[in-house]
């Protein structure tokens, strides 16, 4: 495995981010070393890319960044590719959202997430408290805390744009499922690709866009073969990365359904960056 390896993609929540959504001097060293020796390393993230910079330690660097769940590709700050969201799509996907109470944030490229000024009210009502509800991670409360208390650009209407992705959100399982499940049923007559990253929540990109389809246009970039590859991940958005990635690592942390997609599983969680001591491991002892 270590001896075919190239390109190294890494997911960021539950991989190689804290529960504080902070990545580690640790990670960040590691990354260092295996670019020193050669190997590409790229993120591979459903953040969004203006997110990033906010949740590494400084001087944090990598060959490439996919964002939004493969619709963006970045390589030192500049665009390789884009893939967009209709604005009709965007407009009808928070109707439904609207319709159920659904907590949502669009992210349209380079500017900060909006969300309706009609709906502050309920949403703001939804976040409350410090301590996350109903088996919710404390990242992902943190994340939605942080955007209510201020990073949320409110508009009165969702005008013509570019646009990355939709993150929606419920604590209530069910309701977040069945709200998922009518997204998926309804992808081609929304023109969208549908994931999530984690129970709570789904995410809509553009149509037959994922992490697969990044990872196999940063890789034809680089003229890096897709047995060359080897990806680290947790989650459901992970899967698309597992199903292209030629050597597949799960995380500790990650659930039994997702280790069984892979070739190998980390011996640590996040939390005691499995990620980075596994890559340390593999690769530069």
């Amino acid at each position: 495995m270590t001896e075919k390896t190239k390109a190294i993609f890494l997911d960021m929540d539950g991989t190689i981010l804290h529960e504080n959504n902070q990545a580690s001097l640790k990670t960040k060293e590691v990354i260092d070393a295996l670019r020193d020796k050669g190997l590409k390393v790229f993120l591979a993230t459903g953040r969004s890319y203006s997110e990033i910079e906010n949740l590494v330690p400084q001087g944090f660097k990598v060959d490439g960044i996919i964002s939004s769940n493969g619709t963006s590709g970045e390589i030192d700050g500049k665009n390789l590719f884009q893939h967009s969201l209709l604005t009709d799509s965007v407009k009808k996907i928070v109707s439904l959202a609207q319709q159920q109470h659904i907590y949502y944030e669009v992210f349209p490229f380079d500017k900060m997430r909006i969300a309706l000024k009609e709906d502050k009210p309920w949403m703001d009502e939804m976040i409350q408290g410090d301590t996350p509800p109903n088996n919710v991670s404390e990242s992902e409360w943190k994340s939605r805390r942080d955007a209510m208390a201020g990073k949320i650009d409110w508009q009165e209407e969702i005008v013509e744009d570019q646009f990355a992705k939709i993150y929606l959100f419920s604590d209530n399982l069910n309701e977040i499922t069945n709200f998922r499940d009518e997204l998926i049923q309804n992808k081609v007559l929304l023109n969208i690709s549908v994931s999530n990253s984690s129970r709570f929540n789904a995410e809509t990109m553009a149509y037959n866009t994922d992490k697969g389809t990044g990872i196999k246009e940063m890789i034809e970039h680089f003229n890096i073969k897709q047995e060359e590859t080897l990806v680290i991940g947790d989650s459901d958005n992970d899967r698309a990365m597992f199903d292209f990635g030629g050597y597949c690592v799960a995380m500790k942390n990650a659930r039994s359904e997702i280790k069984e997609l892979t070739d190998d599983v980390t011996s640590l969680t996040n939390e005691e960056d499995g990620a980075a001591l596994y890559l340390e491991e593999k690769f530069l002892k």
